[in-house]
Formats: structure tokens, sequence, C-alpha cells
């Protein structure tokens, strides 16, 4: 149990499988794209897969990169806009999209002197700001413009209040573990709180709660070993909607019929509905099959059995980059569901 009554990603993601009837795991598509990853990590290939965008994701390995992280991934949801508009942001001549965009607006900020990495900003930035800083190139304000002034405001006064400004200190308290820095997380800041109920149960699915800890993580390697998290191998994948798109496309998932008419363009899901809740939570009990698998397979196939650990977050970064790169095919074979919401 993650909190009281509450089940953690992984039970929830096997729960909800276990307990649902419009997404299937499919176990030749577990083994086929299990076979893919490893090819990957052998190669280095997936090096390149998992470095997401150097030119904007911070190097400096310290408490600024830590706050950095935490301002983006306090905004990092609902990027996809509606019909007729764009969202893009352009930064040192390039043009991005998605959270890149959210990435790109942050950075352009920090040059221009505005004090986004301050938790006192942070409290009390308004929303007229808010969308200055996140417009895009073509006009359009950032979706859900309101929902991220109230997470950022929110987050601003927590750290002031309970972590000295930082969340380098909220860090320090979980004493190198990775579920210990998630509670906390979820336990006080509101807005990463991305529960459920699916069959009577309460269920977490945690998208960008576990993506601040693993970018925490990533940020700090090789820099700072308060983030050495022993346990990072117990982070799942990130739950959103492009994910359990590339994996059906993959064919690691099947899609019921009756799925595939509630999702589609110009459709949407509710977040918290039957239908979404299966979608995120069969994702992670997916790639928690091919990571098993994987682990399998090094252990007994000598194609891999001097290959690295592969962890799940890893393999969600790698479907991830794979639905970017293949783009146009998956689209044409598979939709993605449609949910406006502030978890992912």
């Amino acid at each position: 149990m993650l909190i009281d009554g509450v089940l953690g990603p992984a039970e929830s993601g096997k729960f909800i499988v276990e307990h649902g009837s419009l997404v299937k795991i499919n176990q030749k598509g577990v083994v086929k794209v299990a076979e893919q990853i490893l090819e990957a990590a052998k190669d280095g290939s997936i090096k390149e897969a998992l470095f997401l965008s150097p030119e904007l994701h911070p190097k400096s390995g310290d408490k600024e990169a830590v706050q950095w992280v935490f301002l983006v991934d306090t905004i990092n949801f609902s990027f996809w806009p509606d019909e007729g508009a764009h969202y893009d942001v352009s930064w040192n001549g390039k043009t991005y999209t998605g959270y890149f965009s959210a990435c790109a607006a942050v950075n352009k900020a920090i040059a221009a002197k505005i004090p986004v990495l301050s938790a006192e900003w942070m409290k009390n930035v308004t929303e007229e700001e808010i969308d200055r800083i996140f417009k895009s190139d073509s006009g359009y304000s950032i979706p859900l413009l309101g929902e991220r002034v109230k997470a950022i405001n929110e987050s601003g006064r927590v750290l002031l209040e309970k972590f000295d400004g930082e969340f380098y200190n909220c860090v320090m308290k979980s004493e190198r573990s990775a579920q210990t820095l998630l509670k906390l997380i979820v336990e006080n800041f509101t807005s990463f709180r991305d529960f459920a109920e699916f069959h009577n149960q309460k269920v977490s699915l945690l998208k960008r709660a576990q993506i601040l800890v693993a970018d925490v993580y990533g940020a700090l390697q090789g820099h700072d070993d308060i983030a050495d998290f022993k346990d990072i191998s117990t982070i799942t994948m990130f739950a959103d909607y492009r994910v359990p798109q590339a994996l059906a496309y993959l064919g690691a998932l099947d899609y019921s019929q009756e799925l595939l008419d509630q999702i589609g363009e110009g459709k949407r899901l509710d977040n918290g509905s039957a239908a979404e809740v299966e979608l995120r939570g069969a994702s992670i009990a997916v790639c928690d099959e091919i990571v098993d698998h994987m682990n399998k397979l090094r252990a007994t196939d000598p194609r891999y059995t001097d290959v690295r650990v592969v962890t799940a977050m890893e393999v969600d970064v790698f479907v991830w980059g794979y639905r970017r790169i293949h783009a146009a095919d998956v689209e044409k074979k598979i939709p993605f569901h449609r949910t406006r919401c502030i978890y992912y």
C-alpha cells in the first residue's frame, strides 16, 4: 500500500488487469518488445532513447537542477492542443512541442532573468504571468492554464512551509529511497495525487510523481549521491496516453472493440472512467511483465546474458521515444485516448 487503503502503482496495475475487460496483455507481444529493448540495450542504442533532450535538460547536477526538475514536473501534463489550436515554443533556434515546449518556455524565462525557480515566485505568480511565460509561438495559451497556476502556487507554498524553499530538502528526507520520496511527494503536494477507484478498490497511477522521482535520479546521477536511490527499480512506467498507444502498436496490449469505439479522433475519456483507468493500469502491468521477461532472457538466453538490467521506467522512455520516431505509422494503426486532466 502506498498510503492507507490505496494500492501503489505496481499493485494497482496488476489489480486493474485482473478485474478489467477492455484491455488485455498479449504475451507474444511482451516477448517481442522485451527482445527489442534488450537488443537496444545490447547495441547501445537504448542510450539515445533514454537521453531525451540534452539541449533542454539541466546538466549542472546541483540544487538548482533539482528545482528546475520540480517546477517542470509540477506542470508536466496535458500539452496536446484543442482542435484548431497549436502548442509549440521555440528556444535557441529550434521549435518544440509537447513536454519539451514547457522545458523550452522555462529555459527562456530563466534566460530573461525571471526567478521561476524561486519558491517565493512560485507561490505568488499570477495567471497573467504564467500565460505570458508559456504562451505558444502561434499565440495560443498553454492548455489548462488555471490548473497549472494553481499547481505552481501550491508547490511554492509547500516548499516554503515544509522544505525551506527547496525541493532538494525533500529529496534529502527520502534517505536514498525512491519509494520514500514518492510518498513524500504524494503526501505533501496535492496536484501529484493521481488516484482513482476501480472495482471498489482505490488505486494509484502516479505518472507525474514517479516521473519526478526518476527525473531527480537522472539529474543528480554522477553529481550527488543523495539521489542514489537503492530501490529505483521499483518505480513503474509512467502511465499516460502515448505509451499505451505505442504498446498496442507493438502488440503488447490488445484493445477490445468496445474500447476502440470509445477512443479515437474527437472522442475523450473522463479522468477516472473505467476505460481510462484500465488503459493506464494495463500499461503499468504490461511494462512490469516486459521487465520480468527481459530478466528471464538475461538469465537463460546466451544472446542476452551480458546485457545489463533494464528497469520499467527505461521501458517507458524507450516506448515513448519509439512512438515519437514512428508517429505517422503508429497514428494510422492505433488511436490514442484523450483525457484532459492534470495528471498526465
